[in-house]
Order: structure tokens, then C-alpha cells, then sequence
């Protein structure tokens, strides 16, 4: 094998490339991701970053170095658009195919939006800063799912001086 790609960004798709040269692959390894950030620590969102207790600069996974000693292709910023298995390809939004021997899919789940302005998901960064900046005292707020993550988010955004109802469907 000559050529892997990892789709998606996140910790699983890390872990992918990192075992993968652990383990001694020495081919070209690219990580795909459609956020523009290397590849960073998600829990911290619905707690730490939502309350501002941490800094964005406290989330990535590795230093700059660290990934730059993988040596991986970082394609980050570009979805994964489509995959062609006969043709062993993974096209990417801005029209790149991208050929594969090997193939990581670690994308990970996408939630669910609701329509209507004012409707906030939590699942990056830029999820959790928006939702931050429309939280605080006197804010209504009503999470949908009451999971682990709604939860968190339902208490920090509580903490935060907003009312708050949590709904599990």
C-alpha cells in the first residue's frame, strides 16, 4: 500500500494515522477534515469553552510539530464530498480526487439542525462560540436531548445565568 487516506479530522481519524505509523506504514498518509483546525479535543465544548473557562488554544490534540513528525498530507478546510470505490478515490468539495490503496472513514455523526434562526447545534468549535456568545443571565435556552452532552451544555448554560429546559424527545 502506497497511499491511505483518513477521512475526518478528529480524534478517531488521529488516532487511524498515528497507529498507522506506529505500526510502520511509510506511505503517503493524508488526513482529510472539513474543519480548518488541526485536529482537536471535542468534549471541552459543551463545559469549558461554552462557560469561557478555557481558551480555544487549549483544544488541539498535538502540537504543530507532532504532526508535522507524521508526515501527513493535511488536507483541512475541504469536505469529503464523494467516493468512488471502483475508481479508488475520495473527491473533496473543491473538485480533488484524491486516489487510495487504503481507506479510514472515522468521520464521525453530524447533528441534526433545526430550522429557524436562533436554533444552535454543538458539535465544533465554531458551534460552541456562536452558542457562548448567545448565552448569559436572562438568556432562554432549550436543549433537545438530554445526553450526556445536552446536559453539560443545559448546566454550563445554567451556571451562565440562563433559563434553561431540557427536553428528551
Amino acid at each position: 500500500m502506497n497511499r491511505i487516506v483518513v477521512v475526518g479530522a478528529s480524534a478517531a481519524g488521529l488516532a487511524a494515522a498515528e497507529t498507522l505509523r506506529r505500526e510502520g506504514y511509510e506511505g503517503t498518509l493524508t488526513l482529510v477534515g472539513d474543519e480548518p483546525l488541526a485536529p482537536y479535543d471535542r468534549p471541552p465544548l459543551s463545559k469549558q469553552i461554552l462557560s469561557g473557562q478555557w481558551r480555544p488554544d487549549r483544544l488541539p490534540l498535538r502540537t504543530p510539530a507532532d504532526l508535522a513528525a507524521l508526515g501527513l498530507d493535511l488536507r483541512l478546510g475541504i469536505a469529503a464530498t464523494g467516493l468512488r470505490l471502483a475508481e479508488r478515490t475520495v473527491r473533496l468539495a473543491d473538485g480533488t480526487a484524491l486516489p487510495y490503496d487504503g481507506l479510514v472513514l472515522a468521520t464521525g455523526v453530524r447533528p441534526r439542525r433545526l430550522p429557524g434562526e436562533g436554533a444552535h447545534v454543538l458539535r465544533t468549535l465554531d458551534d460552541a462560540l456562536t452558542l457562548r456568545d448567545s448565552l448569559g443571565r436572562g438568556r432562554r435556552l432549550v436543549v433537545v436531548g438530554a445526553g450526556f452532552l445536552g446536559a453539560e451544555a443545559a448546566a454550563t448554560a445554567r451556571r451562565l445565568g440562563a433559563e434553561v429546559t431540557l427536553l428528551e424527545p
